[in-house]
């Protein structure tokens, strides 16, 4: 099981009642020790704050968007409003045209051929993790796993058995992959991406007229209702098992803007297609979405094809949201979208057309009547703009003895509270279904008292069911249903835990009551992610259930056993808490096995390199999946600390020591390496101080002088000894075993604040609080020199970075010239403290009068003024999401939503760094002049690393 952080921003309960829950688990921590299914000594900062990076929301009233104070802007919705600015969205034309920006680069072959030849000595080499080891340290239960990234939706195979079963699985950054021997304890994977021009998935379909199984269509871009769930660019077919894709040229016009969430091929027709989108937006990356959906975009709601896809009309929709430009989050949510689509000939003559069901989000389910569209299902949503950010309705067909069975969830009622339904012949009319209201043809399964079999199915994706909401049921076993959401963390973060978590449960008994599925019966068990997406069973075996979630992908043994006598250990003091651990502990599976090692598609954030050994020893936090550890000999990668992962560093005087941050102003020291027991958490006085900042603060140690540190919020603050001493902070701050009877961390601000209007007005001097330090870098040979950028395009220098706090000071050293944009990186020569490569994301073509996405920059400390020289040339309009320079050979390289690209010397064509690395989105480079290396972190294909030539 993963850790508790996520950084998606899912648009659910109001922050007070997120944090009100947090305040409870903390207090429930500090009191008492924490039993079965957590193990005692997991994550102090985790434990204490699950769920909390929810609360680094724009829709949060004191978050710094809303002008409030002490909360930074959550990981997605930021990365979206950078690359935005001073927009509120990014459209479709920016997304192509900058793709277009990449292709052309790309098409340059005879010049990339030679150029890249003088390079690297080899192409691009894939780092890892393929196989992401998860230590007992960082998991809940205190057993080892393997992890990957996050998983949206999973098909297998109709002809799978035991000796070959074909599975394909779409990430939300990593595209889709496929795998032959899905049932084997290690299933081979294999990319499976060729022809998509977007990672990001949010369907996948096998073709059910096609007897073969080769034919199958996938919809991009993420449908699940959160700030990074990234638009798509159409569907695509596949005729070869998914080994190639094609577009479907007709569901551009359809979807560009969109997610396509589902996909229903007719059964009696092969060119009879529907096709479900639903909000998203573009970012980025495939894995940034954020909140503003672009002018033009196309409505949501279903669309029907009669001619294979050529063209689609809409046939189906309900009042979406609009969006409200002056608004922080633009309010335009999730209602309207179609979530699920589903064909279905129980009871129809042959001769008559299928009857099509599909789920509308806030709204409930619909079906076919002819060639109208009826309501069976009514959310108690209605419809609202007050429920369009938590209602949404999943459903399953069960057919059986010739009467349709629907189970049904839906979290559409105050507060986004999940319910259960059921119906057992909806052959009916809909007026005895639903009255457009009330639903007096459906049966409601769960309640909200505890001790009841209805307990076990209420709220079972607690208050984020926009976000993970599944509801499945095996084909042929319509008395097996079962649901996938979030984990209930007050039910396991509490000495007294009745569940073990009920990220997904199991019912067979038609939904009348359900076990948990959460852990097996392993001491210490095995558990899954908090956050399902996506659940699919093994044709034949309504028992094993392959689950999708953040942390990957899972699969069930497909035998349960009793393990209810735990409940007499749990402390348990109410009948009816003993009664709802007996019956979710009353059947659990046997073992869980983790489907993750070759499934490379974890989201890194950053990359650090040990400087002393550059080519062996590199560290790199990830979303949502904590911050991971290499080391080449053995060649390994494992999960050194769990939680939100963000910058990281390597002290360049005693290796030994290492930091890296979660979310927010919230950072650990290790005096032990990578060891998962020694990190110690250090940021008392940066969370005290109630400045805004980044999700993914800025992190650096200076080069040269060891123990020492900065961070940047609103000022630049430091350490001078690693955030305090080791022994102190191993006893009162170890995040497994210190007492935290005392302050954790020494960091002190240094300079002025660089926010605000001490420097100005311009450029997000006028709101302070969204506009805090963004970039930090310094020089090795001269560590009196500090660089830092703010996020709305400040740039400054301090000449004595090194003095007392107090006199340490900032000179801003940019114009007018340059633009109002996101400063997404600073390198900085080694040979000269005072020059530096500059990057911007955006677009040119929102600030059209100050174009450039990387800029050579010279600073004169006598004059205090700086030149700036664009030096974008040909990389055209297309966000640039990092910056390296390798001054041995004169190279600058940049990071972007699709790859990594170089500029040789004083050439003014940009180039391919070189062959090998596959189209994705890569948030930084990490360059190792000394090593001859660069580092790739891309989110969504793991780490990826280029030998440079001598």
């Amino acid at each position: 099981m993963k850790s508790i952080s996520r950084s998606k921003i899912k648009y659910t309960v109001p922050v007070v009642v997120v944090l009100a829950v947090g305040l409870v688990i903390s207090s429930l921590f500090h009191t008492a020790v924490l039993a079965s299914p957590v193990q005692p000594h997991f994550n102090h900062f985790l434990s204490t704050h699950a769920g909390q990076d929810d609360a680094y929301d724009d829709s949060n009233p004191g978050s710094p968007a809303n002008g409030g104070s002490g909360a930074a802007v959550a990981a997605s919705q930021e990365a979206y409003d950078n690359a935005a600015y001073p927009a509120t969205s990014v459209g479709y034309n920016q997304t192509i045209n900058a793709a277009n920006s990449y292709q052309s680069v790309l098409n340059r072959q005879s010049s990339v051929n030679t150029r890249a030849a003088t390079t690297a000595s080899q192409p691009w080499q894939q780092l890892g993790p393929i196989q992401g080891n998860v230590p007992s340290q960082v998991t809940y239960t205190g057993r080892a796993t393997t992890n990957s990234g996050r998983v949206t939706v999973i098909v297998v195979a109709n002809d799978c058995t035991t000796a070959s079963c074909r599975v394909w699985v779409g990430a939300a950054g990593g595209g889709i992959w496929a795998t032959t021997n899905g049932l084997a304890t290690t299933p081979t994977w294999t990319s499976s991406s060729n022809g998509l021009a977007s990672n990001a998935i949010g369907s996948i379909t096998i073709d059910p007229t096609d007897p073969s199984g080769k034919t199958l269509y996938v919809g991009t871009g993420e449908p699940n209702g959160s700030g990074d769930s990234e638009a798509g660019v159409g569907m695509y077919k596949s005729t070869n098992y998914g080994a190639s894709w094609s577009l479907v040229a007709g569901s551009v016009s359809a979807a560009k803007d969109r997610s396509i969430a589902s996909i229903a091929v007719d059964p009696k027709n092969a060119k009879h297609i529907y096709i479900g989108t639903a909000v998203a937006r573009h970012g980025s990356s495939s894995v940034n979405g954020g909140r503003f959906t672009p002018p033009g975009a196309p409505v949501v709601g279903l669309y029907e094809s009669l001619d294979g896809g050529a063209t689609f009309k809409l046939v189906f929709s309900k009042e979406s949201d609009v969006v409200n430009p002056p608004t922080v989050t633009g309010g335009d949510y999730f209602r309207g979208g179609v979530s699920k689509i589903l064909f279905d000939r129980t009871g129809v003559a042959a001769s008559q057309p299928s009857v099509v069901y599909f789920s509308v989000f806030d709204y409930g389910l619909y079906r076919s009547n002819g060639s109208a569209f009826e309501q069976v299902f009514a959310s108690p949503g209605g419809g609202t703009i007050a429920n369009s950010s938590t209602a949404r309705t999943e459903f399953a067909l069960a057919p059986h003895n010739g009467q349709l069975r629907i189970y049904l969830g839906d979290s559409g009622n105050a507060g986004g509270t999940a319910d259960f339904y059921r119906v057992d012949n909806a052959l009916v009319p809909a007026a005895t279904l639903t009255n457009g209201t009330a639903n007096p043809g459906w049966t409601k399964l769960s309640n909200a008292t505890p001790g009841t079999p209805g307990f076990s199915s209420y709220n079972f994706c607690e208050t984020q069911c926009s976000y993970d909401m599944v509801v499945a049921s095996p084909a042929g076993h319509p008395d097996s249903v079962w649901l996938g959401g979030s984990m209930a963390y007050t039910e396991i973060f509490t000495a007294t835990p009745p569940s073990n978590g009920r990220a997904v449960q199991r019912s067979i008994n038609a939904g009348v009551s359900f076990t948990d599925m959460t852990n097996d019966t392993q001491s210490p068990p095995l558990g899954l992610h908090p956050d399902q997406h996506a659940l699919a069973f093994v044709p034949g075996n309504p028992d094993i259930a392959i689950t999708g979630s953040d942390g990957g992908v899972v699969r069930t043994s497909g035998t349960f056993a009793n393990a209810s006598s735990e409940c007499a250990n749990r402390g348990l003091t109410t009948a009816a808490d003993l009664a709802d651990c007996q019956l979710w502990l009353s059947a659990i599976p046997t073992r869980l096995y983790s489907m993750n090692a070759g499934l490379a598609t974890i989201q890194f954030q950053s990359l650090t390199v040990n400087p002393k050994n550059p080519n062996n020893d590199v560290i790199g936090g990830t979303q949502d999946n904590g911050t991971w550890a290499y080391t080449s000999t053995p060649s390994s990668w494992f999960e050194s600390v769990g939680g939100d992962g963000g910058q990281s560093v390597i002290d360049a005087g005693n290796t030994n020591i290492r930091m890296h941050t979660y979310y927010g102003p919230s950072i650990d020291v290790n005096f032990n390496g990578n060891d998962p027991n020694g990190w110690n958490y250090i940021s008392d006085p940066l969370t005290a101080s109630n400045e805004s900042a980044s999700f993914y603060v800025p992190l650096i140690g200076d080069p040269k002088v060891s123990q020492t540190m900065f961070v940047g919020l609103q000022h630049v603050w430091r350490t001078q000894d690693s955030g305090g001493q080791a022994a102190y902070l191993q006893q009162h701050c170890n995040e497994l075993t210190g007492d935290f009877a005392a302050p954790c961390g020494d960091w002190v601000s240094v300079g002025q604040d660089l926010s605000g209007a001490t420097y100005g007005t311009d450029k997000g001097g006028d709101a302070p609080a969204t506009n805090y330090v963004v970039a930090l870098s310094r020089a090795k040979e001269s560590p009196s020199v500090l660089w830092s950028a703010t996020r709305r395009g400040r740039v400054f220098i301090s000449n004595n970075a090194n003095a007392a706090a107090a006199s340490v000071s900032f000179s801003r050293i940019d114009t007018a010239a340059q633009p109002t944009r996101f400063v997404s990186g600073i390198a900085v020569d080694p040979e000269n403290p005072y020059h530096a490569y500059i990057s911007y994301s955006g677009y040119n073509a929102y600030t059209p009068t100050t174009p450039g996405h990387v800029f050579d920059v010279t600073y004169n400390p006598t004059t205090g003024k700086a030149t700036w020289k664009d030096i974008s040339h040909n990389l055209g309009d297309q966000p640039i999401t990092g910056v390296a320079y390798d001054n041995q050979k004169g190279y600058v390289y940049v990071s972007t939503d699709f790859g990594v690209l170089m500029l040789q010397g004083t050439s003014t064509w940009w180039v391919p760094a070189a062959p090998g690395l596959p189209r994705v989105a890569v948030y930084g480079l990490t360059l190792s002049v000394s090593g001859r290396v660069l580092y790739a972190a891309t989110h969504g294909r793991g780490a990826w690393k280029l030998k440079l030539s001598v």
